[in-house]
This record gives C-alpha cells, sequence and structure tokens, in this order.
C-alpha cells in the first residue's frame, strides 16, 4: 500500500473537515426547515381540533417507543404550559399594579404635604384676621377682656412710637442733631416694628381663642349673646375662613397618614414575595422557557403526521395535505443523504488519520533501522580492530614466548 507523506494526509484532512463543516451546517439548516414546518403543521392541527372539536383517533395506541405521545396528550400538555404562561402573567401584573401603585402613592403624599404646607402659611393670616375683627369690636366685650391690657398696652406703645417718629421727621437741627436724631429715628422704627409684631400675634392668638370658643360654647370664652354674633355679619365669614383652613389642615394631615399606611402595607406585601424587580425577571424568564417548550410541543404533534398510525387521521385537519407531506419527504431524504455524507466524511478523515499515523510510525521504522546500521557497521569496525589487535599479540607471543 503507497503511503504519501504525513503532510499531505494533514491536508487532505483539513479539506475533508471544512468538507464536514459545510454538511454539518447544511444539515442543520435543513432540520431547522423541517422542525419549522412540523412546528407549523402542529399548531395548525391542535388550531383545528380546538376549533371544531374534533379529537382523532389511532387504531393502535400509543407506545413507549413513540414517546407515548397523541393528539389528546399534547394537546393537555399544551394547556398546562399555556396555563403556566397566564399565571405568570398575571403575577407580573400583579407586582407590576403594586409597584406603579406605591409610584403613585409617594406622588400623592408630596403632592398633599405640598398642599398641607401651603394651606398651614394660610391658617396664622386668617385666624390673625380673625382677631383683630373681634379685638376691634365692642360687641365682643365679654372675648375681649381677657386681651384688653396687652391690647392697650400694645397699642400705646405704637402710639407712642409713631408720634416721637413724626417728631424726629419734622425736627430741624444742624448737621449733628440730624445725625442724633436719624439714630433716634432707626431705635424708634425697631422699636415699632417689635410692638406691630407684637400686636399681630395678639391679634393672632385672639383669633385662635376665638374660633376655639365657637368650636366649644361651654368653654365660656364667648358669651351667649357674643356666640350669636359670631354666627351673622363678616364675623361669621372670618369664622367659617378659618375654621375650613384648620379643617382642611386636618382632613390633609389625615389623608397623608392613609398614604403612609397604604404604602406601608403594599411595601411589606411585596418584600414578603422577594426583590419585586428580580421576581419579575425570574417570571419573565419562565415565561420564555415555557414558549419554548410550547413549541417544542407544537413540533411533537407535527411530528406525529409522519407516523403511519396518525398520518391519516389527521389529515381531514390538513388542508393540502399532500404538498405537505412531500416537502416533509424531501427534506428527510436530504437529512438523510447528508448524514450519509457527513458518516462518509468522518471515516475518511479516521482513515486518514490512521494513514498519518502509519506513515509517522514506518519513518520512525526507517529513523531506528538506519540507527541499527550505522550501529552495526560500528560495531563491526571495533571488532575488525580488535581481531588485529589479538593478531599481534598472538605473533608476539609465537616470537618471545609465553612470559
Amino acid at each position: 500500500m503507497a503511503l504519501l507523506s504525513i503532510t499531505q494526509y494533514t491536508y487532505l484532512m483539513e479539506d475533508n473537515k471544512k468538507i464536514l463543516q459545510s454538511l454539518e451546517a447544511g444539515k442543520a439548516e435543513t432540520q431547522k426547515l423541517l422542525d419549522n414546518l412540523l412546528e407549523n403543521i402542529g399548531e395548525s392541527l391542535i388550531s383545528q381540533m380546538e376549533l371544531t372539536g374534533s379529537m382523532p383517533n389511532s387504531a393502535k395506541p400509543s407506545s413507549a417507543e413513540d414517546g407515548g405521545d397523541s393528539p389528546l396528550a399534547l394537546l393537555g400538555e399544551k394547556n398546562r404550559l399555556l396555563r403556566e404562561i397566564s399565571d405568570s402573567q398575571e403575577n407580573i401584573g400583579i407586582i407590576e399594579a403594586d409597584l406603579s401603585l406605591l409610584s403613585k402613592l409617594e406622588e400623592d403624599i408630596t403632592r398633599t404635604e405640598r398642599e398641607k404646607n401651603d394651606k398651614a402659611r394660610e391658617i396664622p393670616p386668617a385666624n390673625t384676621e380673625l382677631g383683630r375683627f373681634a379685638l376691634k369690636d365692642p360687641a365682643f366685650e365679654n372675648f375681649n377682656a381677657s386681651f384688653e391690657r396687652s391690647f392697650n398696652d400694645i397699642t400705646l406703645k405704637i402710639d407712642f412710637q409713631q408720634k416721637k417718629l413724626e417728631e424726629l421727621n419734622n425736627t430741624d437741627g444742624y448737621f449733628l442733631s440730624k445725625i442724633g436724631n436719624g439714630v433716634k429715628g432707626m431705635m424708634a422704627r425697631a422699636t415699632l416694628s417689635k410692638s406691630e409684631g407684637d400686636l399681630e400675634k395678639l391679634y393672632r392668638s385672639a383669633g385662635e381663642q376665638f374660633l376655639a370658643g365657637v368650636d366649644n360654647p361651654s368653654s365660656g370664652k364667648l358669651s351667649q349673646e357674643e356666640l350669636s354674633l359670631a354666627q351673622t355679619g363678616e364675623i361669621a365669614g372670618l369664622v367659617e375662613k378659618a375654621k375650613d383652613l384648620r379643617n382642611l389642615q386636618i382632613s390633609l394631615k389625615d389623608e397623608i397618614e392613609r398614604y403612609r399606611l397604604q404604602r406601608r402595607a403594599t411595601t411589606q406585601a411585596l418584600d414578603q414575595k422577594g426583590n419585586p424587580a428580580r421576581r419579575i425577571s425570574e417570571l419573565e424568564m419562565n415565561i420564555n422557557k415555557t414558549k419554548d417548550e410550547v413549541r417544542k410541543v407544537h413540533l411533537r404533534f407535527g411530528a406525529l403526521v409522519r407516523k403511519s398510525e396518525w398520518k391519516k387521521p389527521l389529515a381531514s385537519l390538513l388542508k393540502n395535505e399532500e404538498p405537505l407531506y412531500e416537502k416533509i419527504t424531501a427534506l428527510d431524504e436530504s437529512l438523510e443523504i447528508t448524514e450519509k455524507k457527513i458518516e462518509y466524511t468522518k471515516a475518511a478523515i479516521a482513515i486518514e488519520n490512521e494513514k498519518a499515523d502509519i506513515a509517522g510510525f514506518q519513518e520512525t521504522i526507517k529513523e531506528k533501522q538506519q540507527t541499527i546500521e550505522e550501529a552495526q557497521a560500528s560495531i563491526t569496525e571495533i571488532e575488525t580492530k580488535i581481531k588485529a589487535a589479538q593478531d599481534r599479540i598472538d605473533g608476539l607471543t609465537e616470537k618471545y614466548g609465553k612470559d
């Protein structure tokens, strides 16, 4: 058997490996086309079964050899998988709804707190306006009695400071005198400003007390006549305004607390089942995995049309079944031919690999034989030298005798 060199066999193997790679790629593409065809057929068959309500039967029962697949079993399996997908989608919807609710609650809390703070700034002016009206109205003499001394003291201070400022503003004088009057004016204005602030505080306190008296008639802050007056005229509007702002403040506070309680309950419910984002990710992965399982069921269902016992029962559910069967047969034959080519190419690669090994072994033998021949020549040369030495020994012994 004539052998090529190792290098030549290596080139042959590389060429065949490229051929094998091309064949396997072609086989994978053909298998993909066949799987898609069978999957589409399976999906169509199941749709027709669900639409018509018919259930094909085979004369031959399913066995372990064909995987036990039957239209009824596969339909049940698909429905189970679809329920899993629906359950996962529903759970995702629940989680997303809770997350959306949390986001809305955060917005509601922020909005309501802003409104509460805005309205809180309106309450002091409303109470001040109510107190000013009450303290200046003689009809509320009984109520005003508790504020009369403080009110008189503060108003006297204000009048005094205002008159003092008028005097300082109307006083002529030299430069230094004007400077001194300016300093006195600044001090008087500071004192006046403080007194006016004290009066505003008094009005606000009076307004709060007046409102408390209206809310609790038995407190005695207002007489019966004053309580009646508080329900009429301009002061009734001021009372109503102060009440509305206070009640709105309480209502907003309660609303914020309700939002916070709902937020806490929703957060706890979400946290009990784990991180929401991770749970959604896991459910989405499960949905994708289950969808792959559904496609496999379609593929297995479509594969039933290749089995003789199911071909005829399923034909009634297929439209233009003959062209479909021809396509399936053509793809099956193509796969079979390609598989034989793959096996042949693999065998050729294996043979070439073995031949390459043989060529290598033969080269090794040649190298070893050359080494043996070189060693044999060396041995012969040494033996010749030994014989020559022995001949010289024999000649000397014969001539001179043994020692």
